[in-house]
């Protein structure tokens, strides 16, 4: 019972983190998206989502 309590826990902290993980990507490709429009944000969040193929 605790076995599968612990297995169905580590289920949802992967499913989390790639939840988290599809939100900053497409956080970075707005950004990038809209860069021209904004030189002040463009500046501001310049790093690119490092988090590709993290879960892999």
């Amino acid at each position: 019972m605790v076995i599968r309590r612990l297995e169905m826990c580590i289920v949802l902290v992967k499913l989390a983190m790639e939840l988290i993980m599809a939100v900053a990507e497409a956080i970075g490709i707005f950004i990038q998206q809209n860069g021209s429009a904004a030189p002040l944000a463009n500046r501001l969040y310049t790093a690119p989502v490092p988090f590709v193929g993290f879960l892999q």
